[in-house]
C-alpha cells in the first residue's frame, strides 16, 4: 500500500471519529434541523450515490449524522443502497462508454490492474474479498473496462461485499467511545491486511 493511499484510509477513519463525536454530541440539535423524514434520507443516498460514481469522495464521515437521525439499522440500509446503486452505474458507465468516459474519473492505468487478480477461478468470492478492501467506486470501473464479469456476478457479489462494513460503521457509530475505538482499529487492520494482499497480488 502507497503511503497516499494509507494516509486516506486513515483520514477518512478520523474524520468518520469526529463526525462520531460531534453527531453525538449534538445529537438533539441535528435531529431539529436536519430531519426532514424521508426527504432527508433520500438526499443522503443521492450523496452516497454520487460519491460512488464521482471518485475518490467518501461519504463514511456523514454515516454518524444518519445514524443520529435515523437509527443505524436505516443508516446503514441507506448507505448500502447509494453505494450499491453508484457501484452498478459506475460499472455500467465503463461497460457502456469505455475509456473515452471513464478516464474523467479514475485514473486508467491504476485501475485497470485490479484484472489481473479477480483471475478466472472463484471471481465471485474474489470480487467480494475486493469490495471489502479496496473502494467502491474505483473497483466499478476495473471490473467494467477490463474484465468480462457478468452483471448477475458483479450485482451480487458487489451487494454482498459492501453489507458488512456498513452495518458495522453504523452500529459502531452509536457504540460507547472505547467500543467504537476498538471496532474501527480491527476495521482499519482489516483493510489495511486486504490492500496488502491486494497489492502483493497486483505487482
Amino acid at each position: 500500500m502507497s503511503t497516499k493511499e494509507i494516509i486516506g484510509i486513515a483520514a477518512v477513519i478520523l474524520l468518520f471519529i469526529v463526525a462520531t463525536l460531534v453527531a453525538n454530541q449534538y445529537a438533539e440539535a441535528l435531529r431539529a434541523w436536519l430531519d426532514i423524514g424521508p426527504t432527508g434520507i433520500a438526499i443522503y443516498m443521492l450523496l452516497g450515490f454520487l460519491a460512488t460514481v464521482v471518485a475518490p469522495i467518501s461519504t463514511l464521515p456523514l454515516l454518524p449524522v444518519a445514524v443520529v437521525l435515523w437509527g443505524p439499522l436505516t443508516a446503514a440500509l441507506a448507505s448500502i443502497v447509494g453505494w450499491f446503486a453508484g457501484a452498478l452505474v459506475a460499472f455500467y458507465i465503463a461497460r457502456r462508454w469505455g475509456k473515452p468516459l471513464v478516464e474523467k474519473f479514475v485514473n486508467l492505468e491504476r485501475v485497470k490492474r485490479y484484472e489481473h487478480i479477480l483471475g478466472v477461478r472463484y471471481v465471485f468470492w474474489n470480487l467480494v474479498f475486493l469490495r471489502m478492501a479496496v473502494p467502491v467506486d474505483v473497483l466499478s470501473y476495473a471490473i467494467g473496462l477490463f474484465t468480462t464479469v457478468s452483471w448477475r456476478v458483479y450485482t451480487a457479489a458487489t451487494l454482498i461485499g459492501i453489507m458488512p462494513f456498513a452495518f458495522i460503521f453504523s452500529y459502531t457509530s452509536a457504540a460507547p467511545l472505547y467500543f467504537r475505538i476498538g471496532v474501527l482499529a480491527l476495521a482499519g487492520f482489516a483493510v489495511l491486511l486486504g490492500y496488502r494482499r491486494v497489492r502483493r497480488k497486483l505487482s
